[in-house]
């Protein structure tokens, strides 16, 4: 009975014609950060000032899920690559020399501790391939999405006259993406300037452009 396969769904043929098959998540993160930003882009665009607490509260939502998905989708995308070398999977990784996927398998214990853009930095160095430039726009785009993710997980309030790590965050961000209407100038820039539509738009183009860089390098086929 022929199966359907989802694009989702990975099928690796064993030996004896057995039919495997794996799920990754990745392209899902993805699916959902992009339905997020549009509801919130939905939001924006219905929305008549003055915003009451409630739609206010949606809209923050369907923004910080959207950049936080982003982000897990830019992370689970890099564990099924490595995932997929460990499986040595001739769908995916077509083309890769199979010496140095099993030099990747061999180190992926070391590897899963690295930080998320480290694990695609060293998937280019093991694979003989030059890593991304960290000062270029791309990777540091990337960096800079994942710092505001982890600003927002593990979030510690700043008084406004002794801003630290949300002046960082601002210096880095800033002129990136269209903030929120619903803030004013005198309100803080993080979170309630940065946190609207713009800034999840650009979390999922930030996402899209750094990985289709990857696969590019990679010479596999774009995952995303």
């Amino acid at each position: 009975m022929k199966k359907n396969i989802t694009s989702n769904l990975k099928a690796i043929f064993k030996t004896k014609g057995e039919l495997i098959l794996t799920y990754h998540i990745s392209r899902q993160h993805l699916n959902s950060a992009k339905y997020f930003s549009s509801c919130a882009q939905e939001i924006e665009s219905s929305t008549v000032l003055p915003i009451n607490d409630e739609v206010r509260s949606k809209h923050l939502a369907f923004v910080t899920g959207s950049i936080i998905l982003s982000v897990a989708a830019l992370e689970s995308s890099i564990n099924e690559f490595y995932c997929e070398a460990i499986d040595k999977n001739p769908n995916t990784l077509k083309g890769i020399d199979s010496i140095r996927l099993a030099i990747i398998a061999e180190f992926w214990e070391e590897i899963e501790r690295l930080s998320i853009l480290q694990k695609y930095q060293k998937a280019l160095f093991f694979l003989g391939i030059p890593k991304f430039e960290e000062g270029n726009k791309v990777f540091q785009d990337a960096e800079n999405l994942v710092k505001l993710r982890d600003l927002l997980i593990h979030y510690k309030p700043e008084w406004d006259n002794e801003l630290n790590i949300h002046a960082k965050i601002e210096k880095r961000l800033n002129g990136k993406f269209p903030l929120s209407p619903f803030a004013s100038m005198e309100s803080l820039w993080f979170p309630h300037q940065c946190l609207g539509f713009g800034c999840s738009n650009w979390s999922i183009a930030t996402i899209i452009t750094f990985m289709n860089e990857f696969c590019q390098k990679v010479k596999i086929p774009e995952r995303f």
